[in-house]
């Protein structure tokens, strides 16, 4: 991947650039900001420039590191992610079976198809200790001639502590030519002794346009889509992509009926579509169907308003009801409070309670207490 299809990051990249030609890329880095914004696809275009054998920043795509990196299939960089393994002493790949490796397999190559990817595998939520006690044995081997072996921890934050406090020793003692490049969205939710040693680099949310842009460079793609998408992604472009694609807008009718749940104050039947919304506790999944809430208030106050166009335009008749029903709901307030707890989800928070207490926020929003 070149570094001409990293979707903006340009502060990022200048950086990165920067580095690389005075000759001072760290040992460490820690790439922290929103998800989907590129911080692993940027992990990995380094390890490209890094072990081009053109030796230039700009990777030349046909050598045999540029080939293997892109692949994700090369010695000289290691992609660290969570896998559902039981046993934390081994080596978590050699404890797969059969249909995991195939699915890992199968979540590496999406990967390298697109950067923007975030890996998923059944069964994985935390990064255990047989998946980075290898790395110290990385650091005593080159990569190559000018080159550096890059080991990418995706999602550093799902680290459980034994894996933690093992990367700590090898970031107190590091060694070779290893890079380390964590990425995550939960920055807060580190070992402050991690993040003490990494040189900290922050991503920010794409813009609109930046989004867009990246969206049209993708095959099959209509361009209502890709306004749709890019309007309602929050800045990500992995959840643009998902929601651009066939299918990723259909949650806005989940989004109708929690709107009507909020507002009948039903507590069992809110309770229930709050655990339906949360399903596996995937924050970036919760961040997409809160956008598409806030996008469901925009509406609103474009109606009441009498803005032409609306984000959800499919779903003008229900919108139209609702917006003459409730002639007085606070919808500014209401798209506050939900980028609100979209903030807080970047922190350690219970995602359950978090969306209860929204919940009855949005509502003092639509019907004022007496």
């Amino acid at each position: 991947m070149s570094w001409e299809r990293i979707i903006g990051q340009h502060r990022v990249k200048q950086l990165m650039r920067r580095m690389y030609e005075s000759n001072r890329m760290p040992h460490a880095m820690l790439f922290h900001g929103p998800e989907g914004v590129g911080k692993d696809a940027v992990a990995i275009a380094i390890a490209r420039t890094l072990n081009c054998e053109g030796g230039a920043w700009d990777p030349c795509g046909s050598c045999a590191a540029c080939r293997g990196i892109a692949a994700l299939r090369h010695p000289s960089l290691k992609l660290i992610f969570a896998l559902p393994s039981k046993d934390d002493e081994h080596s978590a790949v050699d404890k797969l079976s059969a249909d995991e490796l195939d699915e890992m397999n199968q979540q590496i190559s999406e990967k390298a198809e697109n950067p923007y990817h975030r890996i998923r595998m059944s069964k994985a939520s935390v990064i255990k200790v047989s998946s980075v006690r290898d790395i110290r044995k990385e650091a005593s081997f080159r990569a190559g001639k000018g080159g550096r072996t890059v080991v990418l921890i995706s999602e550093a934050d799902r680290m459980n502590s034994s894996a933690a406090n093992a990367l700590l020793k090898t970031l107190e003692e590091p060694g070779g030519d290893l890079l380390l490049i964590l990425t995550t969205a939960r920055k807060d939710a580190l070992l402050p002794t991690i993040v003490s040693r990494c040189q900290s680099i922050r991503f920010d949310p794409l813009s609109e346009e930046d989004i867009r842009d990246g969206l049209l460079r993708e095959r099959d793609l209509q361009r209502d889509q890709v306004d749709a998408a890019a309007h309602l992604a929050a800045g990500s472009y992995a959840a643009a992509m998902e929601m651009a694609r066939e299918g990723g807008l259909l949650s806005r009718e989940e989004v109708l009926q929690y709107v009507r749940d909020v507002v009948l104050n039903n507590p069992v039947k809110l309770h229930a579509r709050i655990q339906g919304i949360l399903g596996k506790e995937d924050r970036q999944t919760l961040v997409r169907f809160l956008v598409s809430v806030a996008s469901w208030f925009r509406d609103v106050r474009a109606l009441h308003e009498g803005a032409p166009g609306l984000i959800n335009s499919d779903l003008r008749e229900p919108l139209e009801k609702f917006a003459a029903h409730y002639p007085d709901a606070d919808c500014t307030r209401a798209v506050d409070e939900i980028e609100h707890v979209i903030a807080l989800l970047q922190k350690n928070v219970h995602l359950a309670t978090v969306m209860i207490v929204l919940s009855h926020r949005l509502r003092s929003c639509i019907v004022p207490p007496p």
